[in-house]
Formats: structure tokens, C-alpha cells, sequence
């Protein structure tokens, strides 16, 4: 009984290699990220409850894209990095006067205030690359299973247009972060259709989606 235990668990390891992440594999981990969490909570709150604005939307969407590297210094400790960029931000259209290159207001004939429709759109893009530190727990036939901390740099640039342009609407370009670092705490797994493509998905604190998900391809 002994000796087919022993059989038993030496074919169960030999089988489960090659799904392993062992020292010197390289992976390719592209995926998007929800929610993006501006647009969700922020700018996707507005109740449509200003009379004077009209047609609002959100700019961009509510889900975050980037990926991740990652290369094997042991059989359970992988170094990478991780990029991922989104878009947040609204745009809706108003009624006010029509301004002349002065800033004042434009009259007809008739001495009436001339009307014009305008767009406003405010829009922020967020980039951030962070070095990355995985630690495999679990790996077995087709299963991965890791924790992760990532750590790293933010921009963000954010713009607000006004349309038709004039003195009073003055666009602004605005760059930089009040801190301009990013970090991320996460768990996550590879399940692997094939000996070297798969899926993941992983769940995280800060540094991008709670939830990531795409696919994995391993070198």
C-alpha cells in the first residue's frame, strides 16, 4: 500500500510540472481592470438634476487596461513590472451667451443677448509603472496561485476644453500628481489551458483595478 502511495504521488508530481512557473520562465500578462474607479463612484454619480446642463456623459469608461511582465529568479519568486492607464472624466452641453474676443457679450440688431450652445469636457489620463514582487504559494497541473506588492511611479494629466472656444471659457492643461506614487497589494491565479497559454485574474488594493482579469502566456 505504502509502495503505491509512493508511485502514486511520484506520477502526481511529474504530471504537475508543467504547469509550473519554475526559475528562468518569463510571462506575458495582458488584462483590463474594474472598476475604474473615477468614472465609477465620481463622475458617473451625476443625477441629471442641473437644469442647464444637457447630454452628459462620462469620458473614457469604467474599466482600466494595462499588463505585466514578470521573470522567474526561483522556482516560487517572480520580479516584473506593471503598467496599466485609464481615462476618467464627463463632458456635457450648456446654453449661454455668445462672447466676443473681449470676454463681453455679443448683441443682435434688435439689442438682444446673442445665444450659443456649448460643450465643456474635463478628462483625466492616469499612467502608472510600477516595479512588481511575486510570491507563488500554490502551483500545481493547470493551477497558479500567487500573492503580489508592486510599487512604483503615477502621472496623471488632466484637461478641461470648452467648445466653441472664447475669452470666457479658457481651456486648461494641468500636469502632475499630488503624490506621485503608486503601490498595489493583490492575489491572484493562472489557470492554464495549454502548457504555455491560460487565463488570470486577480483581486487588489490600490495601484488600478479591484479586479483584474486577462490572459497569460508564459515563456
Amino acid at each position: 500500500m505504502k509502495r503505491i502511495l509512493f508511485i502514486s504521488a511520484t506520477l502526481l508530481g511529474l504530471s504537475s510540472t508543467w504547469g509550473q512557473m519554475t526559475q528562468g520562465n518569463i510571462s506575458i500578462d495582458p488584462y483590463v481592470g474594474v472598476p475604474n474607479w473615477t468614472n465609477s463612484i465620481l463622475w458617473n454619480q451625476y443625477t441629471g438634476d442641473d437644469p442647464t446642463v444637457q447630454n452628459y456623459e462620462v469620458v473614457g469608461s469604467m474599466l482600466s487596461y494595462g499588463g505585466r511582465l514578470e521573470y522567474m529568479v526561483s522556482d516560487n519568486v517572480g520580479v516584473g513590472a506593471d503598467v496599466n492607464y485609464e481615462v476618467s472624466g464627463y463632458r456635457y452641453d450648456f446654453t449661454d451667451y455668445v462672447y466676443d474676443s473681449q470676454g463681453g457679450v455679443v448683441y443682435d440688431a434688435n439689442n438682444n443677448a446673442l445665444l450659443t450652445s456649448y460643450t465643456t469636457q474635463y478628462a483625466a489620463k492616469k499612467l502608472r509603472a510600477m516595479f512588481r514582487l511575486n510570491y507563488h504559494f500554490v502551483q500545481s497541473d493547470k493551477v497558479d496561485m500567487y500573492s503580489a506588492f508592486a510599487g512604483g511611479y503615477k502621472n496623471t494629466t488632466r484637461a478641461v476644453e470648452t467648445n466653441p472656444t472664447n475669452p470666457y471659457y479658457s481651456d486648461e492643461n494641468m500636469d502632475g500628481n499630488l503624490v506621485p506614487i503608486s503601490f498595489r497589494i493583490a492575489v491572484g491565479a493562472k489557470l492554464y489551458f495549454t502548457q504555455n497559454i491560460g487565463a488570470h485574474v486577480e483581486l487588489g488594493a490600490f495601484g488600478g483595478g479591484l479586479l483584474q482579469a486577462g490572459l497569460s502566456v508564459k515563456f
